[in-house]
């Protein structure tokens, strides 16, 4: 049996922190033999301060990349080619004068953010300080292939950047996301959470029937389709609530520890 959990959101209470009955109820579930994976958009030092109480497994960057947290290893990484990306953005940015462009390269370490980005972001979009970011040119910025591209507008709200990327017509090259952050998220066409769930499991020999996914998000809504079980959070948003086959309480009320513990129980271990 496998879980995969999103983490903001999900896992992680309002305040950021993995809360001790979450704590105890992943050590239950290691102790049983049940890999905990977390999957997730953050980058792998964004997730540093849990590496001991989580699995051995980590998904990050939307599944982009797969990393061994005990060897400190990637496992595969699936790339956005630097020639897609540079027709997407300067398509966007068409679509959508005023847009900024950020690029995460380099297994997730290497950040290029385009001038103008720092600006409008904040230290809880990427755990990043965005007075620490540099500032350089498009072209610096789209040069290479890249795990994840991130693109924001200083005035357009989401949805209406949303509705822009759908009309530069790269629907079959680009895989276009949110995290709950004012951001778009793309990654390369089929790069979701869940073909990086897909890969992990092919590897650890689990069945796609044995695996059960919690999320919040729009960008867990494929994995929530794609595992065998899956639970929405009550605070989820309504395209994650549609997909997934059950809700679990809030995470404000622990909501992936109670339902993790029912399904021990339930399996007598």
């Amino acid at each position: 049996m496998l879980i995969a959990t999103d983490l903001d959101g999900t896992l992680l209470a309002p305040d950021g922190t993995i809360s001790p009955r979450t704590y105890d109820a992943i050590r239950a579930a290691k102790k049983a033999g049940v890999q905990v994976v977390p999957v997730t958009a953050r980058q792998i030092y964004g997730i540093e301060k849990w590496r001991d109480g989580l699995g051995r497994w980590a998904l990050c960057s939307n599944g982009a990349i797969c990393w061994d947290l005990q060897a400190h290893t990637v496992l595969f990484r699936q790339l956005m080619s630097a020639a897609v990306a540079n027709e997407f953005a300067h398509r966007l940015l068409a679509a959508a004068p005023g847009i900024r462009f950020l690029t995460i390269k380099d297994d997730g370490f290497a950040f290029a953010s385009q001038r103008g980005y720092a600006e409008l972001t904040t230290f809880a979009d990427h755990s990043r300080e965005p007075s620490e970011m540099p500032a350089l040119e498009l072209g610096e910025v789209l040069d290479g292939d890249c795990l994840k591209m991130v693109a924001r507008h200083p005035d357009l709200p989401i949805e209406e950047l949303t509705s822009c990327a759908a009309s530069v017509g790269m629907a079959d090259e680009v895989h276009v996301t949110t995290s709950g952050k004012p951001m778009l998220e793309i990654s390369a066409k089929g790069v979701t959470k869940d073909s990086g769930l897909s890969m992990l499991c092919d590897h650890l020999g689990i069945d796609q029937g044995d695996t059960v996914a919690f999320g919040d998000g729009a960008n867990d809504v494929e994995m929530l389709a794609w595992a065998g079980d899956s639970y929405a959070m009550a605070n989820a948003v309504p395209s994650a609530l549609e997909v997934a086959r059950h809700q679990a309480p809030s995470n404000a009320d622990d909501g992936v520890a109670r339902v993790v513990e029912k399904l021990l129980t339930a399996r007598g271990m």
